[in-house]
């Protein structure tokens, strides 16, 4: 219990993670830091922040570039969630890459935009060009309710 609760009180402190000009806020019920491979597995009930995105998922992996002064790759596992603006996201497995803000979702992919929505497999966004693409495998075909905005 004691243990559990000091790694809520430390996460709580919002541990802050310079990704490039922006902070992201992690919180979640336990840490694991790996310095060697300059990886951080946030595990529980995570969730993950800064004025661009919004993630929760049960695990969060962060990877560092060599110097671990920038964020290279955000890993969310299981029952996750991203919000980005207007797009709200979920799916099983989800790739983020900051740096050319690739967003990557896997597995029962649901995403809803302004009344619209898609249910995939799989999303490529590239949110800096306002790109993306949805697919599915033969047996569960894209899904998609589009109204006009």
């Amino acid at each position: 219990m004691f243990k559990k609760s000091f790694n809520i009180i430390i996460i709580n402190l919002l541990l802050i993670i310079n990704s490039y000009s922006n902070e992201l806020k992690i919180t979640s019920e336990n840490l694991e830091v790996d310095r060697e491979n300059k990886i951080t597995v946030f595990l529980g009930d995570v969730y993950a922040y800064n004025k661009d995105i919004k993630i929760w998922s049960e695990k969060l992996i962060v990877k560092f570039d060599i110097n671990e002064n920038e964020i290279r790759q955000l890993n969310a596992e299981n029952s996750v969630k991203i919000i980005k603006e207007e797009i709200t996201a979920t799916g099983d497995i989800g790739l983020y890459y900051p740096k050319s803000e690739i967003l990557n979702l896997l597995g029962n992919v649901e995403v809803i935009e302004n009344n619209n929505y898609v249910k995939c497999d799989e999303l490529y966004l590239d949110i800096k060009n306002s790109t993306s693409i949805m697919k599915s495998n033969s047996s569960n075909r894209v899904e998609a309710y589009i109204t006009n905005n």
